[in-house]
């Protein structure tokens, strides 16, 4: 009976061989037309579960197969097993929040237009006087006449490859911003004047992309607004209608900029309806609230036969209608929050393999990447999304992945862009919830990667090892696994808490467990712990192995514990004398702490050691010192007064 369920179940699968077959050839051909694309892992996933209790001729088969491929293979088990969880995937671009490209030809000053647009002149896109700054497309947050929009930066545009370095990767993610794009910006100078390679860009824009998308031009770097409006005469050739005087140094003329791209996007109808024009409704209602309805005037928006009836009081009441219209026009500005998203760092030395496993686990090429170390310039962002189990009324988990650039050794690097370059990657660390340390497993740890790693403690950000480059291991037996935990474990001590997990970002090797480990360190990253179970084990630490005592006999004497906040866990331990507890009692603690309780691995945990109370601090207080030192006696003949 068996073995004929086994016939009936091969059956299945050699009728389900053929349209599995015709769909990876389909995503082969997709697959193979993108160009320094890395290798995906498998576009399905086929898994047979079968009941606890079989009967013979009652054997169930579930074949699930999921042929999406910006899903990535993950664990679908729960740590109950009562519910599944499903594929992780690229998180949907919101309709609410449209995006504009930037777009031009180098140094035109596309990244500082950004910056004045977003507000971001401190910490945004990384502006210097040299091309080629801007390679990978970021995105940033913006808001104008109560409309929130997204701006994405494009590095400059070149149609020849031998202009530029990286000018065919830089074009193919400037082409993608544009398919994503409602409306677009072409940024030319104003200086510089009119150029050959802003006409090429321009006929392209033309004949390609002003059929389905608004573009308008922005002449930048017109500061003066008498030589502007000159200036900016000079691109009415280019054909893309009124060419605008801007400054993104000063911030002349960007209104006026993002007012007409509104109206143009509001006109093709490329957003959601309505995008653009609730301040101009607003407006409108104000006016009418103004006005005052007993006038013969019509009012904004009203027929004669309407301001008839309103006159002799036959009408509806335009008092009640106005107010109605206005708070419809205030409603329409009240948006949702943003859903609290979890922040991934991924930083590490130049050429570690950070782009390349950005890119495995997008799914796609974000970022550029190339052999040539100090490729990644700016923080790259990538969200990735998972959804909710079926069935649940939970929202998804969304993680937002930051690439940055490689850090090198302080001594090495120059005021310029570089040194921004590092900045933004250091910022990024604090701005995270779990940093994605990534470490040559060919190279093995240098003193760059003892330096971050401390940086990540210090900062008190959970974290996980990526071993990257395991495939480049040479002579791999039984062991070699071991040796290499042992190894790294004892090479870096600052954050021996830390998981490991040995990938290969080129081959997509166990790339899909950095979600697992992840999750696992936002956990611990904030697990609090009860007062009496922390004190239950201080108790067992401090009786294993008693504080340490000078030598003129006096100990130091602690009294109780608790956790005081999370992320990091934060301990606060009573003592009598914090400085009576040297750094290798506390590592004593740490360790002694993360053996009793679970749920520590991946996180820092911060020790706070606090001495007496005020109120016994305040007993000995002396009124009779020296001014500011605080006496070391008490005040006569009121001990308590104070």
């Amino acid at each position: 009976m068996r073995f004929g369920v086994l016939i009936a179940f091969h059956q299945v699968i050699q009728t389900s061989a053929f349209s599995i077959s015709s769909t990876i050839q389909n995503h082969a051909s997709l697959s193979s037309d993108m160009t320094a694309a890395p290798i995906k892992r498998m576009p399905f996933q086929l898994s047979v579960s079968t009941e606890d209790e079989m009967m013979d001729l009652g054997m169930d088969l579930d074949l699930d197969i999921n042929l999406d491929a910006q899903d990535l293979t993950e664990d679908n088990s729960d740590d109950d097993g009562s519910r599944a969880l499903r594929p992780i995937r690229r998180l949907k671009r919101s309709k609410k929040k449209p995006l504009i490209a930037i777009v031009g030809r180098p140094n035109v000053g596309k990244s500082a237009l950004v910056n004045r647009i977003a507000g971001t002149q401190s910490g945004g896109a990384i502006v210097a006087n040299e091309s080629g700054i801007t390679r990978d497309r970021t995105y940033r947050d913006a808001e104008f006449l109560g409309e929130k929009f997204q701006l994405v930066d494009t590095g400059g545009l070149v149609f020849d490859d031998n202009d530029a370095l990286f000018a065919r990767e830089i074009r193919e993610q400037a082409m993608i911003a544009i398919d994503e794009a409602v409306g677009v910006i072409l940024v030319v100078d104003g200086q510089c004047g009119l150029t050959n390679m802003d006409q090429e860009l321009a006929d392209f824009l033309r004949k390609k992309i002003t059929k389905d998308l608004p573009v308008h031009v922005a002449v930048n770097k017109c500061e003066s607004e008498k030589t502007g409006a000159v200036a900016a005469a000079d691109f009415w050739s280019l054909g893309l209608g009124e060419p605008f005087p801007v400054s993104a140094l000063h911030g002349v003329g960007t209104a006026e900029l993002l007012e007409n791209m509104f109206e143009s996007i509001d006109k093709k109808g490329t957003a959601i309806q309505g995008f653009g024009t609730r301040a101009k409704k607003l407006a409108e209602v104000k006016l009418k609230m103004k006005a005052n309805p007993k006038l013969n005037k019509n009012l904004p928006g009203e027929t004669d036969d309407e301001a008839l009836l309103r006159k002799y009081g036959l009408g509806k009441k335009a008092e009640e209608s106005v107010i109605r219209e206005y708070e419809e026009a205030l409603a329409a500005f009240d948006v949702d929050g943003d859903q609290e998203e979890i922040g991934i760092a991924i930083i590490g030395r130049p050429n570690v393999g950070k782009s390349s496993l950005l890119n495995s686990l997008f799914g796609s090429t974000r970022a550029i990447v190339s052999d040539m170390a100090g490729t990644t310039r700016d923080s790259i962002d990538a969200v990735m999304e998972r959804p909710p189990p079926i069935g649940s009324d939970e929202l998804p988990t969304i993680y937002r992945f930051i690439d940055t650039a490689g850090i090198r050794r302080k001594s090495k690097i120059d005021f310029g862009p570089e040194f921004f370059m590092v900045n933004r990657a250091l910022r990024a660390i604090r701005r995270a919830d779990v940093v994605l340390l990534v470490l040559d497993a060919t190279a093995g740890v240098t003193e760059q990667d003892r330096i971050l790693a401390q940086k990540v403690a210090d900062d008190g950000r959970a974290c996980v090892l990526v071993c990257n480059k395991w495939d480049a291991v040479v002579n791999k037996d039984s062991n070699t696994f071991d040796k290499s935990v042992k190894y790294f474990r004892a090479e870096l001590p600052q954050v021996r808490w830390a998981p490991i997990l040995f990938t290969s970002a080129a081959t997509g090797q166990r790339v899909g467990k950095v979600y697992g480990a992840v999750d696992d360190a936002i956990n611990a990253h904030r697990k609090r712990v009860s007062t009496s179970v922390l004190n239950e084990v201080l108790r067992d630490a401090t009786l294993w192995q008693p504080p340490p005592s000078k030598r003129n006999g006096s100990q130091a004497k602690i009294y109780y514990c608790s956790q005081v906040s999370t992320r990091p866990p934060t301990i606060v331990v009573h003592c009598n004398d914090p400085s009576m507890v040297n750094d290798g009692y506390r590592r004593y603690l740490d360790r002694k702490f993360r053996e009793s309780l679970e749920g520590f691995e991946a996180t820092p945990i911060r020790w706070i050691f606090r001495g007496r109370s005020a109120r016994d601090v305040m007993k000995q207080r002396s009124m009779n010192g020296k001014p500011g030192d605080g006496g070391a006696g008490t005040s006569f003949p009121f001990p308590y007064a104070d």
